[in-house]
């Protein structure tokens, strides 16, 4: 494999479907008899089924400081933050972790950070795009805080700090580095605007609503196969609530966060609505209104305030 074997990204703000569009690339790989070479298709499709934990290796996580350390060569937990930024987007791309099969690759970094000097954060020699996927932010806000045992005004303030991280520490961060995303809407423009690769923009709320369209428009942009009986498997294996009985299985989901009680928790569109006060939500809206409106928002009205 050279330096140039495609890959994409799959991009979005924390607790917007990065996960599921994961699953479903994941069991449409299965079904379509993609992951072993030996195997023909109707072999593949008698196999097990799914595991979440076995079988989703989509890629390496862009933030993984083990990435990042066997791409660099260094123990990257020598640099400061600001020495990584300026330096993570120009890495290589080893075989190790660009190898077939594990070419889709999770990022909840923006596309740039005020560290990075106007430079991608991420590689993109040989990237063939991005999956950008977006969630309204008073959804958002629910969700961050039953995933991160925060308090829904620790998750308002996070999603409006333009200056905004995620990392344990000022320097090392455990297992990920300092993922920087700004405020919500800096995250959802440093990917659309960016014109060094392709993207295909998905929302979370159409992926609800139409989700063979939409996962078909994904499998296509992701160079997978897009016909119609395979999409209508992938989505009906992948539907949420069977990840939710997935994750009881197996007891429990090992990307879930300590703490957390449960990954795939609720997956409905409309619980910022619910659990927001009018106050809450209008903040969100004057902060945000310009990109709501851009990508076809309607403002939320609370059900309390």
């Amino acid at each position: 494999m050279t330096a140039h074997e495609p890959y994409w990204y799959l991009a979005s703000y924390p607790k917007s479907g990065n996960t599921w569009c994961r699953v479903f690339i994941t069991e449409l790989r299965r079904l379509a008899g993609l992951d072993s070479a030996e195997a023909t298709a109707a072999a593949q499709r008698e196999e097990q089924e799914l595991r979440l934990n076995r079988d989703l290796a989509t890629g390496s996580i862009v933030s993984s400081r083990h990435w990042l350390d066997d791409q660099l060569g260094i123990n990257s937990s020598d640099l400061s933050w600001s020495e990584l930024d300026k330096v993570r987007g120009r890495v290589g791309h080893q075989r190790a972790l660009y190898a077939e099969c594990l070419r889709y690759h999770k990022v909840h970094d923006a596309f740039v950070s005020f560290d990075s000097g106007g430079q991608p954060v991420v590689p993109v020699e040989g990237c063939r795009g991005a999956i950008v996927v977006i969630r309204h932010p008073a959804d958002v806000t629910v969700s961050l805080s039953h995933f991160f045992s925060w308090p829904l005004e620790r998750c308002m303030e996070f999603l409006l700090d333009e200056q905004a991280s995620l990392c344990r520490s000022s320097k090392r961060g455990g297992q990920q580095v300092r993922q920087y995303m700004g405020s919500w809407a800096n995250h959802v423009h440093s990917w659309v605007d960016q014109e060094l690769i392709p993207v295909l923009l998905l929302r979370y709320e159409d992926l609800l609503l139409q989700p063979e369209l939409e996962f078909s428009r994904l499998a296509t942009f992701l160079d997978l196969p897009a016909d119609a009986p395979l999409i209508h498997e992938a989505v009906a294996n992948t539907r949420f609530d069977k990840l939710r009985a997935k994750e009881d299985e197996e007891g429990g989901f090992h990307e879930r966060p300590e703490g957390c009680d449960r990954f795939f928790r609720s997956g409905r569109s409309g619980e910022g609505r619910e659990q927001l006060t009018g106050k809450q939500l209008s903040q969100l809206e004057e902060a945000f209104a310009a990109t709501l409106e851009r990508f076809g928002y309607e403002a939320p009205t609370a059900v309390h305030t």
